[in-house]
C-alpha cells in the first residue's frame, strides 16, 4: 500500500489556491538558501573539502577536455576514473567567465545544492497526497542538515548535481511505475544518466531507490520492460565515460568499488535509535519523521519506511546523506498528520485521511498557537545547523593558505609530508586535502581520491590512528611509522580548532604536539607561523 492509498478523497476534499502553493514553495527555497548562504558568504574560499575536484578541473583544462589518465592530485598515481560531468562544467565556466576555479568551487555548490529544493518539490508532490504534507516536507528537505552540509562544500560540485539528477530522476521513475506512464522513459533514462556521470554514490542511491519503488510498484510485465528500456538507455548514454575507463584501465580499476571504507548496515545502529537527521540540538525534524513513521506504519504503508530502511540498511557510505529523502517526505506527514492537528485540539483518525477524515486541510493553521510553534520549529532547526555546523562548513584559513604556500617555496619538491590536525574523520580534515595542492608535496596519509585505488580501508585507518598520536606523542609518530611501512621527512602541524568527534570542538589538541617538536632532537622546527607548524624528521628519528 502506498501514501497515497490511503487518502482517497484528499484531491477532491481540498485545494489550496495557487498562490498559496508558490508562496510556501518560495518561502522554503528562500529560507534553504540563506542557511546554505550564511556558510557561502562567511569563507573567502570553499567549504572544507574540494581539492581533490580542484585539482582534477586543472587536469581536464591541461589535457585540452580529453580523460587524463591519472590525476596530478598528491602524487599523480590515483586514476582518473570519477564521473566527469561536474567537472567539465566547472572547467568550462573557469574558461569562459571571469570566475575562478576557486570562486566556482565556492558558488556553483550553493546554487545547485538550492535548486534540489526545487527539485524536491515535485517529488512530494507525487508522492504525498495533502499540500500541507508537500510543502511541510519541502521546508524539512530545506533545513535538514544532511541535506545541505555535503552539498554546499567545495566538494559540492560533484555531490549537490548528483542529489539534485537522483530527485529528477525518482521522480519520473514513481510516475513511470506508479501511473504506468511510458512517457516517462525517456525522462528516467536522462536524469539517470546524468546521476551516473556526476557523482558514484548518488547513482547507487538512485538504483536502489528505484529497485524499491519498482518493488512497491511495478511488478508487472510493464513495469519490468520500462526498467529495461530505462537500464539499456542509460548504459548507452553513459557509455563515452565508462568504456574510456574501463579501457583504459582495465576491468581492475572497478575492483576497489567494493571497498567504500565503511562496514555495511553500520548506520542500522543509528537508524534503531532513530539519530538519522544530525540535528545538533533538540531534534524536531527527527520527531516529526518519527511521527509520520509511526503513521505509515500504522496505516500498513510501507513504501517510504521500506525505502529509509533500505538505505541505511545496503548504502554503507554516507547513508544519512541519502536517507533525506524518505526522512523528508515522512516529516511531512508528522507535521500534517500529528503535529497540526494536535495543536487545533483536532482528534486523530485511526486510519489517516479516511473519506470520513477527521480534520480540513483549511483549518490547520487557525489560531496563534499553531502559527506560533511553527515559527518556533522554524528558528530551532535553523539555529541548529547553522551553530553545529560553522566549524566544519568553513573555508582554509587564509593563515593556513600562507603555511602551505610556505610550504611549496622553502621544501624540496620531492618532500613528503604527514599532516597532523586531529581530525579524526577524514571527510572533515580540509587541511591534509587541501595541502597537496596548495603546498605541491605530497600528503602522506590524506585519504581523498584514494577510493579508487585497492586498501581504502587500511588508508582510512592509517590516517585516524596517524591523528590519534596527536594525543598521544612523537614516539607515536614513530611506531606509527614502524607498523605502516609509510615513512616521511616532514610534519605539518595546524593551529585550529580540531574536529574530533561527531560534532565540532573549540579545543586546539595539536598544542601539545607543537610544543614537543620544539624541544624533540628528532624532529628540527623550520617554520611556525599562526597557521601551522613544519617540522624536519631527522637522521636520527629515520635510523
Amino acid at each position: 500500500m502506498s501514501v497515497q492509498d490511503l487518502y482517497p478523497s484528499s484531491r477532491t476534499r481540498c485545494q489550496w489556491p495557487h498562490v498559496g502553493t508558490t508562496i510556501a514553495l518560495a518561502s522554503a527555497v528562500l529560507l534553504g538558501l540563506l542557511i546554505r548562504l550564511s556558510f557561502v558568504v562567511g569563507s573567502d574560499f570553499p567549504l572544507n573539502d574540494g581539492a581533490l575536484f580542484y585539482t582534477m578541473v586543472r587536469d581536464l583544462q591541461q589535457a585540452h577536455y580529453r580523460l587524463p589518465l591519472y590525476t596530478s592530485y598528491n602524487g599523480g598515481r590515483i586514476p582518473f576514473a570519477y564521473p566527469p560531468m561536474a567537472l567539465y562544467l566547472a572547467a568550462l565556466l573557469d574558461d569562459l567567465t571571469s570566475l575562478g576555479l576557486l570562486d566556482i568551487l565556492r558558488v556553483l555548490p550553493l546554487l545547485v545544492s538550492t535548486l534540489t529544493i526545487l527539485a524536491f518539490y515535485p517529488l512530494s508532490k507525487a508522492m504525498l497526497p495533502s499540500r500541507w504534507a508537500q510543502i511541510s516536507a519541502v521546508f524539512v528537505f530545506a533545513m535538514l542538515p544532511m541535506g545541505f552540509q555535503w552539498t554546499i562544500m567545495g566538494g559540492g560540485l560533484t555531490r549537490a548535481p548528483g542529489l539534485l539528477f537522483s530527485i529528477l530522476t525518482l521522480y519520473h521513475v514513481y510516475l513511470m511505475y506508479r501511473r504506468v506512464d511510458r512517457r516517462r522513459i525517456i525522462a528516467v533514462t536522462v536524469f539517470a544518466a546524468c546521476t551516473v556521470l556526476s557523482h558514484p554514490e548518488a547513482a547507487w542511491f538512485t538504483l536502489l531507490s528505484a529497485l524499491v519503488l519498482f518493488l512497491a510498484y511495478g511488478r508487472n510485465r510493464t513495469g519490468v520492460l520500462n526498467s529495461l528500456a530505462v537500464g539499456l538507455g542509460t548504459l548507452a548514454l553513459t557509455a563515452p565515460w565508462w568504456l574510456t575507463v574501463l579501457l583504459r584501465q582495465g576491468v581492475s580499476v572497478l575492483y576497489p568499488a567494493g571497498d567504500s571504507g565503511f562496514a555495511l548496515g553500520q548506520g542500522l545502529l543509528h537508524l534503531l535509535f532513530f539519530e538519522v537527521s544530525r540535528e545538533g540540538l533538540f531534534p524536531v525534524l527527527a520527531l516529526l519523521a518519527f511521527l509520520g513513521l509511526i503513521v505509515t506504519l500504522a496505516a500498513r504503508s510501507y513504501v517510504l519506511p521500506g525505502w529509509l530502511l533500505a538505505t541505511y540498511l545496503l548504502l554503507s557510505r554516507a547513508p544519512d546523506q541519502k536517507a533525506v529523502l524518505p526522512l523528508a517526505l515522512l516529516a511531512g506527514i508528522g507535521m500534517h498528520q500529528v503535529l497540526l492537528p494536535l495543536l487545533q485540539g483536532q482528534p486523530l483518525s485511526a486510519t489517516p485521511y479516511a473519506a470520513d477524515g477527521p480534520h480540513s486541510e483549511s483549518a490547520l493553521l487557525r489560531g496563534r498557537l499553531p502559527k506560533l510553534i511553527l515559527l518556533l520549529l522554524l528558528v530551532q532547526s535553523a539555529m541548529s545547523g547553522l551553530l553545529t555546523y560553522r566549524p566544519m562548513l568553513s573555508g582554509l584559513s587564509p593563515e593556513e593558505r600562507e603555511a602551505m604556500q610556505w610550504v611549496s617555496q622553502n621544501t624540496p619538491a620531492s618532500g613528503s609530508f604527514l599532516v597532523l590536525t586531529a581530525d579524526t574523520f577524514f571527510g572533515a580534515d580540509r587541511s591534509s586535502e587541501w595541502f597537496p595542492v596548495l603546498a605541491q608535496r605530497t600528503s602522506v596519509a590524506t585519504v581523498q581520491g584514494y577510493e579508487w585505488l585497492p586498501g581504502f580501508s587500511q588508508r582510512i585507518e592509517r590516517y585516524e590512528s596517524a591523528q590519534l598520536c596527536v594525543h598521544e606523542g612523537l614516539d607515536c609518530l614513530e611506531h606509527w611509522v614502524e607498523e605502516t611501512g609509510v615513512v616521511f621527512g616532514y610534519v605539518y602541524v595546524t593551529k585550529r580548532q580540531s574536529l574530533p568527534d561527531e560534532f565540532p570542538s573549540s579545543i586546539d589538541y595539536c598544542r601539545g604536539l607543537r610544543n614537543a617538536l620544539q624541544a624533540d632532537p628528532r624532529y628540527v622546527m623550520l617554520y611556525d607561523g599562526p597557521g601551522a607548524v613544519v617540522a624536519q624528521r631527522t637522521g636520527e628519528a629515520q635510523r
